[in-house]
């Protein structure tokens, strides 16, 4: 119940925020932030209450997983707009965590029903690994709706403002693309993590750290891309429209491990002892 409620307030915060892009009222702004943070809180208080019938962290699964992506978006999205003081860019960090949170939603009731976890997943470094990779996704994610804001502001007929002066619909170029840089580099080191915990987990587990599992592979690829990411972020002949593409394919990379490479996995019938 309180994570249906959170997600419905989800769509009425994005709205809002729509709303507040077209009009530039402030207590329409306002208004939606208190939404997002509402359902943020919701959506807290639904994956503890699912974690206490689980009796484990709601980390695991193709409904849990996204669930807890969401919660990780709308966090280090909330956390921004507050230092940002700019709201205008909500409505594209809302779309990407509603696109996550329908999946989750639409999932089979099947995959909604709490169960207990399977033996090799009872250790500390399911939470340690899981969580990481859920905030480093996180701002990437956020990262990505900022990206898409950005191209949009080369469009005059969406941004009377598109000239970077932030009085139009969408917020100002350069603003966006620091922020949009912030994120990369804030999910990095959490991602990083995520790896080097799961190749410690793998040990425990499996007595290897690294076997080129399909999942494994496709996590060093991530780490690759937003790698390159921050290397080319220097470089003045890639800042703009360059970098904005490579954030917005890095989240179609994040979306293709968690639902392509399982599928691929199936339909290849590959070994890989990842269940999602």
């Amino acid at each position: 119940m309180l994570i249906g409620w959170a997600y419905a307030l989800l769509w009425v915060a994005a709205l809002i925020y729509v709303a507040h892009m077209a009009s530039r009222r402030r207590w329409l702004g306002l208004t939606a932030t208190v939404t997002t943070a509402t359902s943020w809180a919701l959506l807290t208080a639904g994956l503890v209450d699912y974690g206490l019938a689980a009796g484990h962290w709601p980390l695991v699964g193709r409904y849990e997983f996204p669930l807890c992506l969401t919660w990780a978006i709308l966090f280090i999205y909330l956390a921004l707009e507050m230092g940002w003081q700019e709201r205008r860019a909500g409505v594209f960090a809302l779309a990407v965590a509603l696109l996550v949170a329908t999946y989750a939603v639409l999932r089979p009731s099947g995959e909604k029903n709490p169960s207990p976890l399977l033996p090799v997943l009872r250790s500390p470094w399911l939470q340690l690994h899981v969580l990481s990779a859920v905030m480093g996704y996180g701002a990437f994610a956020v990262a990505a709706g900022l990206a898409v804001a950005r191209l949009l502001q080369r469009n005059p007929g969406l941004s009377p403002g598109a000239d970077g002066d932030g009085k139009g619909w969408l917020p100002d170029i350069g603003a966006s693309e620091r922020m949009m840089e912030w994120s990369v580099t804030f999910g990095f080191p959490w991602l990083t993590f995520a790896i080097l915990a799961g190749a410690i987990w793998a040990q425990n587990a499996w007595g290897r750290y690294w076997g080129w599992d399909p999942k494994e592979t496709w996590a060093l690829v991530i780490w690759l891309w937003y790698l390159m990411i921050l290397h080319l972020r220097p470089i003045r002949s890639w800042r703009g429209r360059r970098l904005v593409v490579l954030v917005i394919i890095g989240l179609g990379l994040v979306f293709f491990s968690f639902i392509g490479v399982p599928w691929l996995v199936r339909s290849a019938q590959l070994e890989s002892l990842h269940g999602f």
